[in-house]
């Protein structure tokens, strides 16, 4: 299977992921733990830790879920609350999700196995692509989330034509140039039927 096959390949960088639980919005969280007067951090910081929460349920989700297409969307959008998909919160479920799938997971939901393993297939088929480099990790990652939840690479910069100048797409495009080509990238999202960045959602 293409996901075991995977897991091999990466299996030398394990870690998990936690759900936290919460229930107030993000902004409504900052405001509330930023004017607490026994605590001592800054506004950006019970940011971060706000956004670190809502990113680690959102993966915690796509990695147990049964969901798929609007009605995934619905439950995601729930967890991120009105601040919606920022840049920084979908840098933040990227790095979670490459981090999870380094880690062997036994009991994956059927949403994201799939998706895993259509990714790894597709990368395997593109020329160019450094397969045994701990960067695939994190292609195998865009790959699932161009399945399961494109909006979130739209949030990162992802764009029809490639990376779009200034976002973390081309940041992370331009870091791994030599090992992920921008037209190989481009190639592996049009394997996963990615021909357009403006998705139906059934």
């Amino acid at each position: 299977m293409a996901m075991a096959r995977l897991q091999a390949i990466l299996a030398c960088f394990p870690c998990g992921t936690e759900e936290p639980e919460h229930t107030t919005y993000p902004d409504e969280k900052v405001a509330l733990l930023a004017n607490y007067d026994d605590n001592p951090r800054t506004a950006d910081e019970v940011a971060d830790e706000v956004i670190d929460e809502i990113a680690d349920s959102v993966v915690e989700k796509l990695l147990t879920t049964r969901l798929t297409g609007a009605h995934l969307r619905m439950h995601l959008d729930a967890l991120v609350g009105p601040s919606g998909w920022r840049t920084t919160l979908a840098q933040h479920i990227l790095s979670r999700l490459t981090t999870a799938l380094r880690a062997s997971h036994e009991e994956l939901g059927p949403t994201i196995s799939t998706a895993c393993d259509t990714a790894w297939e597709a990368a395997q088929s593109i020329e160019g692509f450094v397969i045994e480099h701990p960067v695939m990790c994190t292609v195998i990652a865009l790959g699932v989330l161009a399945i399961v939840a494109p909006w979130v690479l739209e949030a990162l910069g992802f764009a029809e034509l490639g990376p779009v100048e200034g976002t973390f797409a081309s940041w992370w495009q331009s870091t791994y140039a030599g090992l992920v080509p921008k037209s190989s990238l481009f190639s592996f999202f049009q394997r996963l039927g990615m021909t357009k960045w403006h998705w139906v959602l059934v």
